[in-house]
């Protein structure tokens, strides 16, 4: 599951012409879908928006309870990392609870792109 959500970010990202940051975005792509695998039961869906300026990577899943940052994690320790590094690689992230469980996101910041068309 987390293989396909990869390649299906990476599919539309870079029909988004999304480049520079589409490593940073895999990356989060797979912490989120990994913890909410790894943590709940059920159907996980994977939504990306585009904004002028930001790229939200957001993963639902069916459990109400939110996910934990720790505190520490021991160096031999082989998990418990995902959201120390969604932290350290975007500009923002939590998550809102829904009816039907919760929603985890976070939000990549874009490099300023160039217009595709200019004005006359």
């Amino acid at each position: 599951a987390v293989q396909h959500a990869r390649r299906f970010a990476a599919r539309a990202l870079r029909s988004w012409g999304v480049e520079e940051e589409l490593d940073v975005a895999l990356l989060v792509v797979s912490e989120l879908v990994t913890n909410a695998i790894a943590h709940t039961q059920g159907e996980v869906r994977l939504d990306l928006t585009l904004s002028a300026d930001r790229l939200r990577i957001a993963v639902n899943d069916g459990s109400p309870r939110s996910p934990v940052k720790p505190a520490s994690v021991d160096w031999t320790a082989t998990g418990g990392r995902g959201l120390l590094i969604v932290e350290a690689t975007t500009a923002s992230w939590g998550s809102v609870p829904l009816s039907s469980g919760k929603q985890v996101w976070a939000e990549v910041p874009l490099a300023p792109r160039e217009r595709l068309a200019r004005s006359a």
